[in-house]
């Protein structure tokens, strides 16, 4: 059983002081329990199809929570377990207890769980599960089933243990989808600002367009029309514009009258 549980150690890659649960079904064959001493941590162990016929000298294992010893030799000696007070599920199954009254040194111990099936003692009468119930008040489930016969489900803690896990897993995701959603609710809310913030900036440039627009269109027209004249600069030009034209014409009626003058005068001479 030693050198069994030191390849247990090894394979886990832990000290045998610090396992917590040890399986040594069919691995090694023993008359009597040995090597166990070193378990301190040990909450779950399994010696079942060891050939074990003794429980004589069987380690003090404060820590040990359930004991599997099923399908091997044992027909008395249980008292050696009465001082495994934090015991709570027994397997004997399968050896030679022939007797209840072989389990009467264990009544101090507040167990949950036995199984006693495939023993001499286990005859499934009204009477033998009466009385084990009554042996052991906090007994739950006697040879797999409860006081009402109900069948006891396999792993019934593991799935609890699942289920709070699950619970737990949907918590962290609903709690991720919150804050997934404060984070899309907090960009939508930066887009929208940033989308306003675009809007007011293209309304500024527009604004900008037309006036630019509008000091284009003054500066053209100023251009064409020219810069702008004062009035008596105005008519003085006007009427400095008019007065070579205003001579020219009297001096073309002068010539005029001159030449009509001088034609009578040459007709008359010639006469």
């Amino acid at each position: 059983m030693e050198q069994a549980i030191k390849q247990i150690a090894d394979d886990f890659g832990q000290p045998v002081e610090e396992l917590l649960s040890v399986v040594l079904d069919n691995m090694c064959q023993s008359q009597n329990v040995v090597g166990l001493d070193a378990l301190a941590a040990c909450e779950e162990l399994s010696i079942q199809g060891c050939g074990i016929a003794s429980l004589d000298n069987f380690p003090n294992l404060q820590a040990l929570r359930k004991l599997l010893l099923a399908d091997n030799r044992i027909g008395g000696g249980l008292e050696n377990l009465a001082k495994l007070t934090n015991l709570e599920e027994l397997s004997i199954g399968g050896n030679k207890i022939a007797s209840l009254d072989e389990l009467k040194p264990l009544e101090g111990l507040k167990l949950t769980a036995i199984d006693l099936e495939g023993c001499p003692c286990a005859d499934g009468s009204d009477t033998y599960r009466q009385a084990l119930f009554a042996m052991f008040p906090t007994l739950i489930f006697l040879d797999g089933t409860d006081v009402d016969g109900n069948e006891r489900l396999i792993d019934d803690d593991d799935d609890e243990d699942e289920e709070e896990e699950e619970d737990f897993d949907d918590d962290d995701d609903e709690d991720e989808d919150d804050f997934d959603d404060e984070d899309d609710d907090d960009e939508d809310d930066e887009d929208e600002d940033d989308q306003v913030a675009g809007l007011s900036a293209g309304i500024d440039d527009f604004g900008s367009d037309d006036d630019d627009e509008d000091d284009d269109e003054d500066l053209g027209t100023a251009n064409l029309v020219g810069p702008p004249m004062d009035d008596d600069e105005d008519e003085d030009d006007f009427e400095g514009g008019e007065d070579p034209e205003s001579e020219d014409f009297d001096d073309e009626e002068d010539e005029d009258d001159d030449d009509e003058e001088e034609a009578p005068a040459k007709k008359a001479r010639v006469d």
